[in-house]
């Protein structure tokens, strides 16, 4: 160490250092939190439609995954890629990597529910399980397709 790395607060290295990780992948710990928020819309709305009202999986999961992909696409484009230019394509690529999603979480759901003797039981677990592999899917599609900068933007 230097003298100068010597002299300063333990505290400033540690805030320096959190300050560069944040710069450095800001876009992932944003969608990382408006995930987490599309995530809950997703389970709330999934959790009371099939577990109160009473329709099937498929129903649930049809109806919670587009709610939470609407408000998800939004605040992404508005608020951590801040994107505003081909909005039509942009949501119609949105939509395909969460349609992606939707199927594999979808195949998670009915794959774990198997693994249980009560198919509620499995069911809700399966739609806990599945929120990972969908966030990794379609965080790096999305980064890498969706909201990537366009030429226009880079210049």
């Amino acid at each position: 160490m230097s003298k100068q790395e010597l002299s300063k607060p333990a505290g400033e290295g540690l805030i320096a250092t959190l300050s560069r990780l944040y710069e450095r992948h800001q876009h992932l710990l944003k969608y990382l939190i408006i995930g987490g928020m599309a995530s809950a819309i997703d389970l709330i709305l999934f959790f009371v439609l099939y577990n109160l009202v009473g329709t099937s999986e498929l129903f649930a999961h049809s109806v919670s995954v587009p709610t939470a992909v609407l408000f998800s696409f939004v605040v992404n484009a508005r608020h951590n890629f801040k994107t505003n230019d081909y909005a039509l394509i942009r949501f119609t690529s949105f939509c395909i990597v969460c349609a992606i999603g939707y199927a594999a979480g979808y195949a998670v759901i009915i794959s774990v529910q198997q693994m249980f003797a009560n198919e509620v039981v499995g069911a809700n677990i399966g739609k806990i399980v599945s929120l990972p592999v969908v966030f990794i899917i379609q965080y790096i599609l999305n980064s890498k397709i969706t909201f990537r900068r366009t030429l226009s933007e880079t210049s």
